[in-house]
């Protein structure tokens, strides 16, 4: 009960590890460095490819809704 700022495990402590834009980018189902574009010359900052995933679609959830969609089409 330490307000979910650190976890202790095995009687140490540790910070909370974020996950990379990586990570996320594969949670998402997108291929990896999908959201690494350039911008003004340079490869894009984390803040912008974390901000580009949280306002996507899970792309496996889109698609399993769209098959369930034309699987009740097909067989009323």
């Amino acid at each position: 009960a330490n307000g979910g700022g650190q976890v202790a495990l095995s009687g140490e402590k540790y910070g909370v590890r974020r996950l990379t834009p990586l990570e996320c980018e594969r949670l998402q189902g997108l291929p990896d460095r999908h959201t690494l574009i350039p911008h003004r010359g340079k490869p894009a900052a984390d803040g912008p490819r974390y901000k580009a995933l949280g306002n996507s679609f899970a792309v496996p959830v889109v698609s399993w809704i769209g098959e369930q969609i034309m699987s009740a089409e097909h067989n009323p």
